[in-house]
């Protein structure tokens, strides 16, 4: 049966006030709901971990900060199409809608010419610690050649969210995230007599069966003939200046964010040498924080496709008015964690503690402590990525990639190694030097928001 196209088109994304705290949330929910299933794979995979070894959870977090380091440059960079899409959409040009996405399918598909060898031969090269070595590269290999796929989605979701369509996306993300935890435990422990248990392997198998399923169930609706007539999403063919435009607006946002994550990575790396209850600590606070991740990563989507629609419609006064909003919203979900995170810690880092393998009460102590610096984190990280949603949306990416490219290394990674590692600091100040970077990042981030200098910064 032939799909009809959408009879009624509109620049609106929303019924509520455009730039409202409404209408902010309105985009961004569905996209927690579907970013949540994203970190809960993540989380969840760590928890079915740490009930099968603390040794394997904390392989899993270092290799997988790894992983993340991999394919954040091509992730970062496919997602951007959704500021083209929004883009357009704000200036009524629907047929074009498919094209930027396009040229970010073909990055993505070039892509397995990088990651397919990285799996195969590069792990050796990268792990050494002999407790976890073996461990990091069965999960670092098999998890890395999956990378394409997930860089496939984030293309793919930015023909929705640059519309303000996200539903769609949110469904598809929680059936993988099903998908994925169905194989974690069927993967990880196996089923007597018929399945083995593949341990650590197991759940990057989980992961990158799910990733799979997830791209193409979103390319099959992409790709479906109402969308060909209405959005032209049949016009797949590489247009040169459109691509490399999304590579100029793309790369920089992914440069910033690499060089992030692989401040995360040499800080794994540095607390895996100082001992085990240092690296647990650590693992515990950064797990806990992935679950809600999903939060900032929304919000900051959801500011970038709403300016995105504003700048495109020619009312770039309303992006203020956005932030405001942001603003709101962080405030009323920090004082909502402060039970998790402050009153009563236990009810999340008992997940990662099976009684087999107790830890110290001061241990416990320094993991309490170290989720306190995470609820302070979360607020000012938050603040930076809504900050980061509206510049990227403005194409201020090249800023972006000043300011994300150093001050990880600079305000969290250099003070870490100094205080933690050389001078023998508890572990939990590990996580309050990164409460201090993410504040003095918001910072910097809300300085250049409030110059106005990326009013000037138009897309090509």
């Amino acid at each position: 049966m032939r799909l009809r196209p959408l009879p009624i088109k509109t620049t609106r994304l929303t019924p509520y006030p455009p730039g409202s705290l409404r209408e902010l949330l309105q985009i961004s929910f569905p996209l927690m709901i579907s970013l949540m299933s994203a970190s809960l794979m993540l989380f969840l995979d760590r928890l079915f971990l740490a009930r099968y070894s603390l040794v394997a959870l904390n392989a899993a977090a270092h290799a997988g900060a790894s992983v993340q380091f991999m394919q954040f440059w091509s992730i970062a960079t496919a997602c951007i199409a959704e500021v083209f899409v929004g883009r357009f959409n704000g200036a009524g040009k629907w047929r074009k809608l498919g094209q930027p996405v396009w040229q970010m399918i073909w990055l993505s598909v070039g892509t397995f010419l990088i990651y397919i060898p990285i799996g195969l031969f590069a792990a050796p090269l990268i792990f050494f610690h002999e407790a976890y070595k073996n461990l990091e590269i069965e999960f670092f290999s098999v998890l890395t050649c999956f990378i394409p796929f997930a860089a496939l989605s984030a293309a793919l979701s930015a023909f929705y969210i640059g519309r303000g369509k996200v539903g769609f996306v949110t469904a598809v993300m929680l059936g993988a995230n099903l998908i994925n935890i169905l194989l974690d435990a069927v993967l990880i422990f196996g089923i007597a007599p018929w399945i083995p248990s593949f341990g650590i392997a197991g759940a990057a198998w989980a992961t990158g069966i799910s990733q799979v399923c997830q791209a193409a169930i979103l390319f099959s609706a992409f790709f479906c003939r109402a969308n060909r007539e209405s959005y032209g999403t049949g016009r797949w063919r590489i247009n040169k200046r459109l691509f490399f435009s999304c590579m100029r607006i793309g790369v920089p946002n992914a440069v910033a964010h690499s060089l992030e994550i692989f401040a995360w990575v040499l800080i794994f790396e540095l607390m895996s040498r100082l001992g085990s209850d240092e690296m647990t600590v650590v693992t515990i606070a950064q797990s806990i924080l992935f679950l809600f991740t999903f939060v900032t990563e929304a919000v900051s989507k959801g500011a970038t496709a709403i300016a995105s629609n504003f700048i495109g419609s020619q009312k770039q006064e309303l992006v203020w008015k956005l932030f405001v909003s942001g603003i709101k919203f962080y405030l009323s979900i920090f004082l909502v964690l402060s039970l998790f995170l402050v009153w009563h810690p236990d009810y999340l880092t008992r997940w990662f503690i099976p009684e087999a393998e107790a830890l110290s009460s001061a241990v416990h102590a320094t993991v309490h402590a170290a989720c306190f610096w995470v609820w302070i984190y979360f607020l000012f990280d938050g603040i930076s990525w809504l900050l980061i949603g509206l510049l990227t949306a403005a194409g201020d990416t090249a800023f972006i990639m000043k300011v994300g490219g150093t001050t990880p290394l600079l305000f969290a990674l250099l003070p870490v190694y100094l205080l933690v590692f050389r001078w023998g600091a508890s572990p939990d100040v590990t996580w309050m030097l990164i409460a201090c970077y993410a504040f003095l990042s918001g910072v910097i981030y809300f300085s250049r928001f409030k110059s106005g200098k990326w009013k000037e910064h138009a897309l090509a």
